[in-house]
Formats: C-alpha cells, structure tokens, sequence
C-alpha cells in the first residue's frame, strides 16, 4: 500500500510509514497552525513523489494559502510544477463538500484533503440527526472512494479542552481535562485512522503527535516553521 510522507521523520514512524492510500486518515488538532502547517507538507510532498496526479484540497473556511505552499518548497524549481498540481476548492456548503471526491475523481488525484471537515456541518442550521445521518453518509463514500481509487484522503478536525473544577473548595483552581472531539466522536469511529496533534507550550510552535487509531502510546513530537515542518525533541 503506498504511502505519502508527512514530512516528518518522526510521524511518519507512528503511522507506518506516511500517509496511506486506500484509507481516510483524521487529523485532530487543538491547532490551527498544526493541522495545515502538516496539511501544507502532506500536499507538497505528494506533488513531489507523485507527479503525474493532482492533489485536491478541500477548504472549509477560507483559510487555504498558496503563499504557505510555496514557503514549504525547498526545491524552488520545482514550484511551478507543485502549484500546477495542488488545487484548491472553496467549499461553501456541505452538498458541495459530499460531492467533492466524486467531481475530483476526473483529475486523477492521489490525495484529497477537506480541511476543518466537521466546520460546515456544525455550521448548518439542521437537525442534530439529520447532520450525524448526512455526516455517516459523507464518510462511507469517502471511504469507498479511497478504496476504490486507491487515493489517500485527509480530513481534519478541531477538538477542544474542557476546563473542569477539580475541588469543590477551589472553585478558582481548573485542570485541563483530556481532549474531546466535536459531534460525539462519530468522524473517528468512521474513519481509518486518527492523528492527534496537540499543542505542548501555548507559547510555542511545538506539538506533540499521537495515533489514536489504531491505537499506540508512542508519540513524536515536531514544529511548524514558515518554510515546513521539522522533527523535535
């Protein structure tokens, strides 16, 4: 099964080699910066390895900038080639987001990436049923999709801490509790494999990474820097 690397060492260890083909792998973060300074990587380095397919990145929000692909390219020459494969495809509403795979499918792509993939759903004004029904749906044909094509398809994900009491008398002491996914984890029970990616120092652009599915307690540790993503201790 092929894979496509992270560009780092290091996470591509816990996921066995990089980023597969033939599944749908979650990335959660607590992160802005982690998840696209990695979905930036993952993108440039399967324009590298694979360069006679496209690469289809999804966005959610707005928030997609070619001036960060082009940052992430050590090999100047090779951008204009980069640029010509790397597409990227303003989502504005979640019909639009469910056929994206199926309308990618006449560009050849060997990775499609739907950035913040929980963001419009949450955003829709509809029934919770309705969105864990269409959300179910989304993510079958994702997985069929990727099977099938052989294609490597990203998502990624917001989580959030909860601040908790931890003492009925301090009433002013909290403790971050462990991270909890939006709608109830149903992405990650529909998905092959999760990343998590969390922050280590609010003041800091270091990040820890750890494989929650399937499960492992190894974790890698990396920053993301304005020309890429880099290994740390």
């Amino acid at each position: 099964m092929p894979t496509i690397t992270t560009g780092s060492e290091a996470i591509d260890g816990i996921l066995g080699g990089g980023i597969r083909t033939g599944l749908v792998t979650n990335i959660l973060s607590d992160s802005r910066d982690a998840r696209t300074g990695l979905s930036y990587s993952i993108c440039v380095n399967a324009a590298i390895h694979h360069k006679d397919s496209s690469i289809i990145f999804g966005d959610t929000q707005g928030f997609f900038r070619p001036e960060k692909i082009l940052s992430f390219i050590k090999k100047k020459q090779e951008t204009e080639s980069i640029l010509h494969q790397i597409r990227s495809i303003r989502l504005m509403s979640t019909n639009v987001q469910m056929v994206l795979a199926n309308y990618a499918l006449h560009l050849h792509p060997v990775l499609i990436i739907i950035d913040n993939f929980s963001y419009l759903f949450l955003n829709e004004k509809k029934k919770a049923l309705s969105i864990q029904f269409r959300l179910r749906k989304h993510l079958h044909d994702l997985a069929i999709y990727a099977l099938e094509n052989d294609i490597a398809i990203v998502i990624t994900n917001t989580i959030s801490s909860k601040k908790v009491i931890k003492r009925s008398e301090d009433i002013f002491e909290k403790r971050i509790t462990s991270f909890s996914e939006l709608l109830n984890n149903i992405i990650s029970n529909f998905t092959h494999v999760s990343l998590e990616l969390k922050t280590v120092k609010s003041n800091e652009p270091r990040y820890s990474a750890g494989l929650l599915k399937p499960a492992t307690s190894t974790k890698s540790y990396f920053t993301v820097r304005p020309d890429g993503v880099y290994d740390s201790r």
